[in-house]
């Protein structure tokens, strides 16, 4: 068996018995929009490229990319990103 695949086996298992959500077990970002005009971004590995138009957010195993008008990165900590404005639509790559 890989690593990789005997890696993800053990945090399915670890999450199940502790009964937590597979995302943030394995690292991955959770995200929440809310309307047209906020999303909210957990576990999120910095950002990549910023303008009003376009964010890029790493998430680790993929990038999160935010499109809209007026997009403003509102608040971040190590954790977690609010980006506000008119978002027009998200990628993930």
């Amino acid at each position: 068996m890989e690593r990789g695949k005997k890696r993800e086996g053990l945090l399915e298992k670890t999450a199940e018995v502790f009964d937590l959500p597979g995302d943030v077990v394995a690292g991955l970002p959770r995200i929440e929009i809310t309307g047209s005009r906020e999303l909210r971004m957990e576990n999120h590995k910095g950002i990549l490229a910023y303008g009003a138009d376009e964010i890029h957010v790493s998430g680790g195993k993929l990038v999160v990319k935010v499109h809209g008008t007026g997009l403003e990165l509102r608040s971040m900590n190590a954790s977690q990103l609010l980006i506000t404005g008119d978002i027009h639509g998200v990628d993930l790559t």
